[in-house]
Parts: structure tokens; C-alpha cells; sequence
């Protein structure tokens, strides 16, 4: 028997867990965090207990409730866990957190398959992000062992590290009784991709999150070419903008910037998504317009130079922006008052390797020479205005999605204030999305021409029923048995 199970992203946006099970063999497309069921618990103020992890978010429906998935160390915490795990591997998509986040919470013996760029990306998170991010390996839990100082007693351990098995995608490669083509699209992200599984019963279609107005949008159009070749039993198909009939691309975005940074005479301030390199790429080619500099956090340099091994021209280069080193911790950056060994306790050890960089630059840089750069400023940065000190003539362009929540509306609210401080409000508001529109899908759909579509990703998928007869809607949970 073959069959598909919506374990994530049925009837919402992001949270993407889908099996697919074929003969003996099982296999997760995606394993991501869904933010809405998350945020529907949880809080900054209110987070998970370690120790339950499992326990709770199986009941509260965050995690399927699947046995020989997850680590032991936490699975064993709500039952004793399998021997052996029962799943044979979980093939990423791409690297942003609904598709991949809970990546964390399965056991290091299931390998993983996924770009380079997404491997690099995910690292970059592991290494630099806070939270509990366990991608590439896992630090094991609830371990102890006896202690150095006294035989007689235990000690907790920290240090037991398990590497993750991940396995970089080829065109074409095999789990068991599948065969998985991937093929690179055009996303938010670098390193994402979509499939075409090929079972007993027949072709599975996987979109992951694609679109066709960005830089790769050949790529995209490429894959639907190839996996209408493939005459597919069943496309699952993403579905995020379905009732959105506009198409602003990237490209578009980039000559709006144009214009837009070509008449402010202070210091031009902007935000957008922390990991688009595709964005990023706009801002470049924008500051250059305007003989300027593109200005980023260590965060974003920390994970260029990890792209730039694996991804080439596809992601900007290291050298062609500066790198923002903010005052940290003490706040003693460049004091000469204290050693270089003391100033550098406030930064990680990713942070140092970047602090002597020649393009990196620091709050007095861009406070004596504002209209040298395009400074990128996040919503967790805002504070670094107070050092910058943005002069008369400056402005903020934000370009991330307008809010879609309660909890994003409140955070729009605080930025507000911040800008409203700085006289940086009203500010400009220009973003394109990562995902097709709803005549992008339709025609992607018409053209790969399924026997059945199942929409995923999407807060209405019933919508899909229009142009496509044999729609199936799935809740979460719901399997689908090909042939």
C-alpha cells in the first residue's frame, strides 16, 4: 500500500509534516513548527518544559503522536522509546523553521536529505541562533555520569554530542523502495527545492514553497516542465497566496528601491527578512545605485560565508556588504581602556572571527558618514538606533510582510514607536512574497495536470476545488491511499 498522511499544514499556513509510507518504507517530507498552533499555547513569557517536550506537544497537537520517531532522551520521558527507529528518512524542503524547525525532535539514526544551502543555513541557525535549534547534531539530554571530584556521586553531563546524518541532495537518489527527484526553485530562501517521489502506486508531487516572480523563477518553471513528465498519481501543492491574483516581483521590487533610495539625504535604514539572500541581493544593488554601502548583522555575514562555500553566485558575496559589529554585554567595543581579551568576552566565538573583518563596521562608523550606507535594522536592533543617531533626512524602508497575526501586530505597534522616536515615521513599506500567486498555482497545477490534488500550506484549500476537479482537502491527520 502507498499512501500520503497531513501530519502538518492542513487547512493553515506552514508546519509542513507530511509521510509518505510505500511498501516497508516511510519517509517525512518536512518536518517544520507550525506557528500557529505554537503561538495558540505559547508565549516569550510561556515556553515548553524540556523535560516534556514530547508529552506536550503531542497532546497539545503540535507533534504527531508516532512511535521510533523521536529522539529517546526526550521520548523516554513520556514512554519507553523503540529499539530502532521506524521511519527511513525525512527530506527537507528548505531551511525556514515551518519546514524544518522540529527537525530537532527526531532521532539522529533517521537520516536527513536537504541542499547544501539548506545544511548551510540550518547550521548558521544552530550556531548563531538562540533557543533550541538542533540541526546538524544533537546535544543529548538527561545524562549523567560520575563526578571528577567525588566517585561517590553523579553529575549531570553536557558534553555528550551526537552528529545528525545529513545527506546532500543529488538529482536523483533513492530511500528504500522510493526514488526522489529534487529540483531547486525559486523561494525566500537559498537552498529550496521541490520533489517528485516515484512509488509502487505512482509520482508524488511535493511543491515545498515555490513562486515564480523571483531571481530563480527559470527554476521553478523548469521543475513544473519536468514533473508533468512524470503523469503524477498525486500533487500536493502549496497554496499560501491562493486568492492572491497580483504578482510583484522581485526584480520589480529592486527598480521601486531605486527610485526610493535615490532621494533621501540622511541615513537610509531598512529591514527585511534576515535570511533572504534574494533580498538582500535588491538592497546591494540598490545601495550601489546611490554610491553606498549595504550594511548587515554578524548574523546574516555569519551565514553568507557558509552559503558562499556551497551556493557560489547564487547569494551575495561577503565583500560586497559591511558587516554591523554593535556594542555588546560591557559595551567596551574599541575601549581602549580595556584589553582586546576583555572586550572580546561579550562576543561568541563566531562573532570574534568576524569583529577584524576590514568591511565590518560599528555605530561611530555610520554615525560620522551616514549617507555611506543603507544600514539593515530588524525589529530586535532598534535599539542600536540610540548609537547610530540617525540625522535629519534619514528614513526607514521596511520590506518584510505586513503583520498576519495578533502577536505581529503588537511587535508593529513597538517598531512604530521606536521609528516615531527617531523621526523616522511614516516609513516606506515595499516587500514581495516568497510564494505564487493564485494564478501562478492554478497555472503550475493545469500543467502538471495530476489524477489528485491535495493543497497544503494554505488557510483555504477548498479553493483549489475550482480549478482542479478531483481535489482532495485533507485535515490534520489525514491520509490519502494512491491506487
Amino acid at each position: 500500500m502507498t499512501s500520503v498522511t497531513i501530519h502538518g499544514a492542513a487547512g493553515e499556513i506552514g508546519g509542513n509534516k507530511i509521510l509518505v509510507e510505500d511498501k516497508d518504507t516511510k519517509i517525512f517530507l518536512d518536518f517544520g513548527l507550525s506557528f500557529s498552533k505554537w503561538g495558540s499555547y505559547f508565549t516569550p513569557y510561556l515556553q515548553p518544559r524540556k523535560w516534556s517536550y514530547i508529552s506536550d506537544f503531542t497532546k497539545l497537537g503540535i507533534l504527531p503522536d508516532l512511535e521510533g520517531l523521536y529522539r529517546p532522551d526526550f521520548e523516554n520521558r513520556l514512554r519507553e522509546s523503540k529499539t530502532e527507529p521506524e521511519y527511513d528518512g525525512v527530506v527537507l524542503s528548505h531551511p525556514h523553521l515551518d519546514h524544518a524547525g522540529f527537525l530537532s525532535y527526531i532521532r539522529t539514526e533517521i537520516p536527513v536529505h536537504c541542499s547544501p544551502g539548506c545544511k548551510s543555513i540550518l547550521q548558521a541557525l544552530e550556531e548563531t541562533g538562540s533557543g533550541f535549534h538542533e540541526y546538524t547534531k544533537i546535544k543529548e539530554a538527561f545524562k549523567i555520569r560520575d563526578s571528577k571530584t567525588d566517585p561517590t556521586k553523579k553529575v549531570r553531563e553536557y558534553k555528550s554530542i551526537i552528529p545528525r546524518q545529513l545527506n546532500l541532495f543529488k538529482p536523483k537518489f533513492t530511500i528504500d523502495d522510493l526514488t526522489i527527484h529534487t529540483f531547486p526553485v525559486d523561494h525566500s530562501v537559498a537552498g529550496a527545492n521541490s520533489f517528485v517521489i516515484e512509488t509502487s502506486e505512482g509520482a508524488i508531487v511535493y511543491t515545498g514553497d515555490i513562486r515564480f516572480h523571483g531571481r530563480k523563477a527559470n527554476y521553478s518553471k523548469l521543475f513544473v516542465e519536468k514533473a508533468a513528465e512524470f503523469d503524477p498519481v498525486v500533487m500536493m501543492s502549496e497554496g499560501t497566496r491562493i486568492g492572491d491574483k497580483t504578482t510583484f516581483g522581485e526584480l520589480d521590487l529592486e527598480r521601486k528601491l531605486y527610485s526610493l533610495v535615490s532621494d533621501i539625504s540622511g541615513l537610509i535604514i531598512v529591514n527585511f527578512p534576515v535570511r533572504d539572500t534574494d533580498r538582500m541581493k535588491s538592497f546591494i544593488a540598490a545601495a550601489k545605485s546611490v554610491d553606498r554601502k549595504l550594511v548587515i548583522n554578524m548574523k546574516q555575514a555569519y551565514t553568507l560565508s557558509l552559503l558562499e562555500q556551497c551556493c557560489g553566485a547564487e547569494v551575495p558575496r561577503l565583500d560586497e556588504i559591511n558587516i554591523f559589529i554593535p556594542r555588546k554585554g560591557w559595551g567596551i567595543l574599541n575601549d581602549d581602556n580595556y584589553p582586546d581579551y576583555v572586550q572580546m568576552k561579550d562576543y561568541q566565538y563566531w562573532e570574534a572571527e568576524l569583529i577584524n573583518k576590514s568591511n565590518s563596521v560599528t555605530d561611530e562608523d555610520i554615525k560620522e558618514n551616514p549617507t555611506d550606507y543603507i544600514f539593515r535594522c530588524d525589529f530586535y536592533e532598534l535599539k542600536f538606533l540610540f548609537d547610530v543617531e540617525p540625522p535629519e533626512g534619514s528614513k526607514y524602508i521596511r520590506s518584510v510582510t505586513e503583520p498576519v497575526d495578533e502577536e505581529m501586530e503588537i511587535e508593529k505597534v513597538k517598531a512604530d514607536n521606536w521609528l516615531k522616536l527617531f523621526n523616522l515615521y511614516p516609513y516606506e513599506q515595499i516587500h514581495c512574497s516568497g510564494h505564487a500567486s493564485g494564478f501562478e498555482i492554478k497555472e503550475m497545477v493545469d500543467q502538471i495536470s495530476p489524477k489528485t490534488l491535495i493543497p497544503i500550506h494554505t488557510e483555504t484549500p477548498k479553493v483549489f476545488g475550482d480549478f482542479h476537479s478531483n481535489t482532495v482537502v485533507k485535515k490534520l491527520g489525514g491520509k490519502f491511499v494512491l491506487g
